[in-house]
Parts: structure tokens; sequence; C-alpha cells
């Protein structure tokens, strides 16, 4: 049986990529790469498709997070992450 294709589902795994290339080196919450992902796809993106499209992005490391001294989740673009929006 084949796999339920969603193209919003791709589209938001290189948005979110695309978030965190905007200033990389230069962390992100969630809630930031949340409001940056619903401009840059007109909006109607929810914290769950979002938090799919991160964990698709961290299983590959093209995305990393780390704490903040406030234990903050923060997120970045890494290497791979970059060359991957480059392609």
């Amino acid at each position: 049986m084949a796999a339920n294709f969603n193209p919003l589902t791709i589209i938001l795994r290189v948005k979110v990529r695309e978030a965190l290339n905007f200033s990389p080196g230069y962390p992100k919450t969630e809630a930031m790469v949340l409001q940056i992902v619903n401009q840059l796809v007109g909006g109607g993106v929810d914290i769950q498709e979002l938090r799919d499209a991160m964990e698709w992005n961290l299983t590959h490391r093209f995305i990393r997070s780390e704490k903040d001294d406030d234990k903050q989740v923060l997120w970045y673009i890494t290497e791979a992450g970059i060359a991957q929006q480059r392609i």
C-alpha cells in the first residue's frame, strides 16, 4: 500500500530550513520559526505540522537544537541544511 503523499509536508520541510537560513548562526525559537514559515506559505500552518517538518529535518541533520540558559529550545540550520537549500 502506498503512503499518502501530501505536498504541503514537503513544502514545510523546505520552509523550515528557509526560515532558519534567514540568519544562519542566529538561533530561533519554535514560535519564531512558526511565524516565519506562516509568512512564507501565506498562513495556515499549525504547530504540529511545523513540529513534524522540524523533526524530519532534525533526523536528516539539516537542523539542530540546543537549550539556552533559561532552558528554552533554540533552533539552528546546519551546514548540511544550508547545502540542502542550495540544491
